[in-house]
């Protein structure tokens, strides 16, 4: 038979790791030569959100698969660029079960909780509990707005030195309008989780502390230290994601070293000369 069974089934999506012997219950149809398996209709249903009914699903997929089989009786895996996305298709399927089976045993539970363990003091962070007030400053405003947004800061952080209550003088001043209604108290915050500059400009305060006016991206501010800076360790659950991702790429890196090592590459740069790269505007061109 032209192509044999395993282009019709590797052509299909559904269809991950090749063909396995099944039962006749594992059989839910038979479109020309491409059998359908219980496995492909699962894979069907849950590739369109499983808003299909098991019925609805199998018609579609027939219909799928009769285009399946008459793309191959058109002989459409013969043309290059179809072979070519069919391969391409086939090549990412596998490579991303490969990765996953790999890379599953070192994201389990008990593995990223002892990773987590062996990671605490690197996964601390400082973190800060600070009021601020803020006079709020565009991107692009001009000279003359902006020096008038110093000139208010400023006036803002004499009252401040002068002994005037931070949390009054916040709700009167702040252009932040959520925090002035509380004083201007923020949440705590965490290395990371604001612009740097905000960070670094109120990290080493002490309990009461004032900041002197400084600016960011949103803006100038000055900020008073509601508590001493402290480092706290993030919960398991906190990090679980930021774990799992980690012990994912070292698997992967290891995988990439070990089948470098043991399956043979052989590039022929000679034959890309005459193929298209990224097309170049005008411009770059001349340069």
């Amino acid at each position: 038979m032209k192509n044999g069974l395993g282009w019709g089934r590797w052509a299909s999506l559904g269809l991950v790791l090749g063909l396995v012997a099944c039962g006749d219950r594992d059989r839910v149809a038979k479109v020309g030569r491409t059998e359908l398996l219980r496995a492909d209709l699962s894979l069907y249903m849950t590739s369109h959100g499983g808003e299909l009914e098991p019925a609805q699903a199998l018609d579609a997929l027939v219909d799928r698969s009769l285009l399946e089989e008459g793309a191959r009786e058109a002989g459409l895996l013969e043309d290059p660029q179809v072979a070519a996305r069919v391969a391409a298709a086939r090549r990412e399927v596998l490579a991303n079960a490969y990765l996953d089976k790999v890379a599953g045993a070192s994201s389990s539970e008990e593995a990223l909780r002892q990773r987590y363990e062996a990671q605490r003091e690197s996964l601390a962070r400082k973190q800060v509990h600070v009021a601020h007030i803020i006079v709020r400053v565009q991107p692009g405003t001009d000279a003359r707005t902006r020096a008038e947004a110093r000139a208010r800061i400023n006036a803002i952080y004499a009252r401040l030195v002068a002994g005037e209550d931070f949390g009054a003088v916040a709700r009167e001043s702040s252009d932040d309008a959520a925090t002035a209604q509380r004083g201007g108290e923020l949440d705590p915050i965490l290395e990371g989780q604001v612009e740097p500059r905000f960070f670094a400009a109120v990290a080493e305060l002490k309990k009461g502390e004032l900041s002197k006016p400084f600016e960011t991206a949103f803006g100038l501010h000055v900020a008073r230290a509601l508590e001493a800076p402290r480092t706290v360790v993030p919960e398991f659950e906190e990090v679980r994601g930021q774990l799992a991702a980690g012990s994912r790429r070292e698997a992967e890196e290891a995988l990439m070293q070990r089948l470098r090592s043991e399956i043979s590459v052989k590039r022929y740069p000679e034959h890309l000369a005459d193929m298209a790269g990224p097309k170049q505007s005008e411009g770059e061109k001349s340069r």
